[in-house]
């Protein structure tokens, strides 16, 4: 009886292993000789975990990924793999499950549906630890928005042709990084309403041509380092936005302003480069309690530094502002605004060391303003 009870047990244990396997490699490919010829039949088929492989060719499809998957094509090359909407009132991608990972694919031709609702090339709803990356995402409504989803990460795409490149919704500690975001409508990022921690770092985002390069409304609690915002109507736009970390970032030559705050209190710009825009380089219209540190404000066509319409107890230190078309510094309200210095040398924007310094004395100004 013992004898026969060890194989009993011998044998419950192989059932749960078998059922327990490795992930798989299933592969898809359009012209035959693969697992799939078509994406949504090899995500329908397939076990959470698994990796879909997606061979060179044009798919006309809309997909929805409601397990964690990995898909990727097969040779890293988005130009050689197209994934293209079936039907053009419906997203490319609809993402409602955590841990996805969309890689190496060219995602294009999702617009508007027959309520004029956007549709989308990558939507992740409700998602975390999502990974996106090395997509060509082009000529969609919107390019790849998030929807109450945190912790993911965006890195190394190229989002163009879209009203808005990538849209952050109530969506917090998400990564952006090395994102290429060019000729989109009305932003290249957006981050929107209560979206708070997440980290912006050497993203372009170059040709917007009625909006920001980079645009927060409503949030707070964020950090941009060392992303460039050129050519656009506003380069860099916080509105109503604070605690905003700007460090190291580039908004030069946009029509309007480089970096501009309305009603944004309590942020701090470090080291930033706001050249050659047709108005002013850095704008701040009723925002207070910003401190502007070692800014390069020059050579813009109206204002190189101009702090207007109500803004207060702003602290400006070791700025730069020259060679500019109007004034290099003006206040509307200077009793209440502080300027220290005069300025020091210090690296040129763009040094890791003067980033690390400066990012690293304002989170102890952070600390120091909210008692921690």
């Amino acid at each position: 009886m013992k004898i026969k009870f060890c194989y009993l047990i011998t044998f419950v244990f192989l059932l749960i292993f078998a059922g327990t396997g490795a992930a798989d490699t299933i592969s898809v490919d359009d012209s035959g000789g693969a697992d799939y010829t078509s994406i949504q039949e090899a995500i329908d088929n397939a076990t959470a975990g698994d990796t879909i492989l997606v061979y060179p060719g044009i798919y006309l499809e809309n997909l929805n990924v409601n397990k964690e998957l990995t898909i990727k094509s097969y040779s890293g090359n988005s130009d050689e793999t197209i994934l293209r909407a079936a039907s053009s009132k419906d997203d490319v991608f609809h993402v409602t499950a955590n841990s996805v990972t969309i890689n190496g694919l060219q995602i294009t031709g999702a617009k508007t549906d027959e309520y004029g609702e956007d549709k989308v090339g990558i939507y992740l709803e409700n998602v975390s630890k999502a990974l996106i990356s090395g997509n060509n995402i082009s000529s969609n409504s919107f390019g790849v928005p998030l929807l109450d989803s945190s912790n993911n990460t965006l890195a190394n795409n190229s989002v163009s042709m879209s009203r808005i490149g990538v849209l952050l919704w109530n969506s917090s500690n998400n990564r952006l990084n090395n994102n290429i975001l060019n000729l989109n409508n009305h932003n290249g990022i957006l981050l929107y309403e209560f979206s708070s921690n997440n980290e912006l770092s050497n993203n372009t985002a170059n040709w917007t041509y009625a909006g920001s390069g980079i645009e927060l409304l409503f949030s707070c609690n964020n950090t941009l380092v060392s992303n460039t915002a050129s050519n656009n109507h506003i380069g860099i736009f916080l509105l109503e936005s604070g605690y905003v970390y700007l460090v190291n970032n580039s908004a030069s030559s946009n029509d309007w302003s480089g970096i501009n705050l309305q009603r944004s209190n309590n942020n701090s710009l470090s080291n930033n480069v706001a050249n050659s825009n047709n108005i002013s380089g850095i704008f701040l219209i009723g925002s207070s309690g910003n401190i502007l540190d070692s800014n390069y404000a020059s050579n813009n066509a109206g204002y190189g530094i101009n702090i207007n319409n109500s803004s207060r107890n702003n602290i400006l230190n070791n700025n730069l502002a020259n060679s500019n078309g109007k004034e290099d510094l003006i206040f509307a309200d200077s009793k209440n605004n502080t300027i220290t210095g005069p300025r020091e040398e210090v690296p040129f924007p763009g040094s890791e060391l003067a980033g690390a310094a400066v990012l690293l004395k304002y989170l102890v100004f952070d600390r120091k303003v909210r008692g921690k």
